[in-house]
C-alpha cells in the first residue's frame, strides 16, 4: 500500500461506493464526547498513516475530514447508551422543511434527528460485540467458532495492528511510524501484512463519506470534495403548491433541465467514478 493521488482515491472510493450500495453498511459513532480507546500515540501513527492514503495535496484530505475520530469513536461505540451504531433519522437538520403554500424552501429546519442513536436488538447487540470485542471475549460469541473459526474483534486488530506497523518501522528504518519520512511510511505501509492495511484504508474511506454524526466527513469534507450534497430531506427537489396545485422544482436545483453551474459538477476524474458506480451496479453508462 501506497499514498493515493486524488484521482486513485477516487477510483477506491467508488468501489466502496458499490458495496455500500449493495448493503455493506457504515459503522457508525458520533462526533461529540468522544470515548477514548487509542493513546496519543497510536492516535498520531493512525493519522500519519490516513494521511498517506487520502493526502492533503491541495485540498483537504484525511487528516481535516478527522477520519481518526471516526475510528475512535467506532471502537468505542458500545461505551454508549444506546450505542453509537445506527444513527437516527429521518432528518439531520442540514436542510429546511419546504414551504407547501409557496412552492420554496422555507426558513424553518427540523432538529438533527441523526445525532440520536437508535437501540439496538438482542441479536444485533450480540453481533457488534463479537465485531468490536472477538467471540471468545463476547458470552456466547462463540457459537460458529468451531466452523468459522475465532473472531479476533476489530479492538484488537487495531492494538496489534499498530503495534506492528511500529516494530516494522523500526526493523526497517530505525524509527518509530509517525518520525519517518512520506516516503519511508509509505514502504512501511507496503510491507505491512493485507488485513491490517486494508482495515485502515476501509476505515479511512468511511471516514471520509459517511454522514458527519459518525464522527468523520468533519465540515463535510468529503461530501464537498465529491460534490455530493448529502441527505436532501425534508425539502427535496420538488415542493408543492398547495395555491398551484402541483409541485415546482427547486430553482437551484432542477430535475427536468441541466443544472448549469460556473463549477462543472463533474471533472473527468469524477465521471470516471460515477461510470464505476453505475456498472458496477449492474447500470450502463449512457453519457
Amino acid at each position: 500500500m501506497t499514498q493515493l493521488s486524488r484521482r486513485d482515491f477516487l477510483k477506491a472510493s467508488a468501489a466502496g461506493s458499490v458495496l455500500l450500495t449493495t448493503g455493506v453498511g457504515l459503522e457508525a459513532c458520533d462526533d461529540a464526547e468522544v470515548a477514548a480507546f487509542l493513546n496519543a500515540h497510536q492516535r498520531e501513527t493512525l493519522r500519519a498513516a490516513a494521511a498517506r492514503i487520502v493526502p492533503s495535496d491541495g485540498t483537504p484530505g484525511a487528516v481535516e475530514a478527522g477520519v481518526v475520530d471516526y475510528m475512535e469513536q467506532l471502537l468505542t461505540a458500545f461505551e454508549y447508551d444506546p450505542p453509537r451504531i445506527y444513527a437516527g433519522g429521518p432528518f439531520s437538520g442540514r436542510q429546511p422543511y419546504g414551504d407547501y403554500g409557496t412552492g420554496q424552501q422555507s426558513d424553518d429546519f427540523p432538529a438533527n434527528a441523526f445525532e440520536r442513536f437508535v437501540p439496538l436488538t438482542r441479536t444485533q447487540e450480540i453481533a457488534w460485540r463479537i465485531r468490536f470485542y472477538g467471540s471468545d471475549v463476547v458470552d456466547g460469541g462463540d457459537f460458529n467458532d468451531a466452523a468459522l473459526g475465532m473472531t479476533k474483534g476489530l479492538r484488537r486488530n487495531y492494538s496489534d495492528g499498530l503495534l506492528q506497523l511500529d516494530e516494522l518501522s523500526r526493523a526497517q528504518h530505525g524509527a518509530s511510524f509517525v518520525t519517518l519520512s512520506s516516503e519511508q511510511q509509505g514502504e512501511v505501509l507496503r510491507a505491512m501484512p493485507a488485513e491490517f492495511a486494508t482495515l485502515i484504508v476501509q476505515h479511512t474511506i468511511e471516514g471520509m463519506y459517511a454522514a458527519p454524526e459518525y464522527g468523520g466527513n468533519r465540515d463535510l469534507i468529503g461530501w464537498n470534495f465529491n460534490k455530493f450534497e448529502g441527505d436532501s430531506q425534508p425539502l427535496g427537489y420538488s415542493i408543492y403548491d398547495s395555491i398551484e396545485g402541483s409541485y415546482r422544482e427547486r430553482s437551484d436545483h432542477p430535475v427536468s433541465t441541466p443544472n448549469l453551474e460556473d463549477d462543472p459538477p463533474f471533472d473527468d476524474v469524477a465521471l470516471e467514478v460515477v461510470s464505476a458506480i453505475v456498472a458496477g451496479t449492474g447500470g450502463e453508462r449512457f453519457f
